[in-house]
């Protein structure tokens, strides 16, 4: 068989495996929670909040600082969520059984955990837009009239999906290597903790892959036209990803006990 339509088949299937599942509400709902919570914010103290400045500023600031400290949790999350369904019904034995090679199961199911991160956090930015957008007529006078760059936006959230793909790389492999969720879990929220404490001065934070996320946005602010200006942490996170989803995959292949 040929390896595209393999690859096709084996992504169909993880498609379909999530469609009527939690996980693709998860999707939905999580991205929408921060959002909510500042809209409630705005609509309710919106005057105080926004005195001097741009709303818009404001908003981002609302929005960011929340995403940074739980979008790593997130990915923890989905990438247990990811492995263990395959653990928990015990069918790494049956997928291996079907007429697809190992590198296509492998490489359907790692796109579709980075599709799944990549998606949540653009689904995010949207809604954080949105709410700037309603305050337009749910609380008039905020400073939301003024025009806004969307894009900016966006391609600052795209560097900090570029920025967790170190740590996503990183849990997808130990969710898929030991069966133990405890591990994954506990591993993920060390690496958190730790990547919070490094960054707290210490000169060698930079090789933390669970900090990149956090490091790519200091000084950074989407209407300054600079969040491509510096690309050092998207390099490491990318070069870290790459070594671990590669590993995974030969790791993965040549695997003889399922």
């Amino acid at each position: 068989m040929n390896l595209a339509i393999q690859i096709t088949r084996g992504l169909s299937a993880e498609v379909y495996k999530y469609k009527k599942t939690l996980t693709f509400w998860l999707l939905i709902i999580a991205p929408a929670f921060i959002p909510a919570i500042n809209f409630l914010i705005l609509w309710r103290r919106g005057g105080d909040i926004i005195k001097d400045g741009n709303a818009w500023d404001m908003l981002m600031q609302l929005s960011m600082g929340p995403a940074n400290f739980l979008f790593p949790f997130f990915i923890i999350m989905i990438a247990l969520l990811v492995n263990s369904l395959e653990y928990n019904a015990n069918t790494w034995k049956l997928i291996y059984a079907q007429p697809l090679s190992r590198f296509s199961v492998y490489f359907s199911k790692v796109t579709t955990f980075v599709m799944m991160l990549f998606i949540t956090l653009m689904l995010f930015t949207t809604f954080t837009i949105l709410v700037g957008i309603s305050m337009r007529f749910v609380k008039p006078g905020l400073g939301f009239e003024v025009g806004y760059d969307y894009t900016l936006v966006y391609s600052l959230y795209l560097k900090i999906f570029l920025c967790t793909l170190a740590m996503a790389a990183i849990q997808f492999w130990i969710s898929q290597r030991w069966k133990n969720m405890i591990l994954s879990l506990g591993v993920g929220i060390a690496g958190v903790i730790s990547s919070l404490i490094v960054m707290q001065g210490w000169k060698y934070a930079k090789y933390h892959p669970y900090s990149y996320h956090v490091l790519t946005t200091q000084g950074l602010s989407p209407e300054n036209n600079s969040v491509w200006a510096s690309m050092e942490h998207v390099y490491y996170s990318l070069i870290v990803a790459a070594v671990f989803f590669i590993g995974a995959g030969i790791e993965q292949t040549r695997k003889r006990i399922v």
